[in-house]
């Protein structure tokens, strides 16, 4: 699977050790690159199980309804949407399979509790 970055913000807290430490807690920054590397090593999205550990694969909704997330650690999770050429069934859904390249739009907890 290929993976960009919706800023390079994100690139960074991705790609470099010390900003994803600043970014995230210190067990989230260890397990980060470990979920990358995850994502990455899969050919498309349809290969990936729904809500099985570790990664806990789940679409998302409301303000980030056509994304998806994995589980890091805890309450962080690595948010993208698919990019590319991929096809879309008949109500407009990503078809998964079809899906080989990501954008990550998010790293951290967007969980809201009140």
């Amino acid at each position: 699977m290929l993976i960009g970055y919706a800023s390079k913000k994100l690139q960074k807290i991705c790609t470099r050790t010390k900003d994803a430490k600043k970014a995230l807690s210190a067990h989230s920054a260890d397990r980060l690159f470990d979920r990358l590397s995850d994502l990455a090593a899969f050919n498309n999205l349809g290969e990936i199980r729904f809500r099985a550990p570790p990664l806990d694969f789940h679409p998302l909704t409301e303000n980030r309804s056509g994304e998806f997330a994995i589980k890091i650690h805890e309450l962080d999770r690595i948010c993208f949407r698919p990019t590319g050429n991929f096809a879309r069934d008949a109500v407009g859904e990503s078809v998964l399979a079809t899906v080989t390249e990501v954008e990550i739009t998010f790293v951290g907890d967007y969980h809201n509790y009140g």
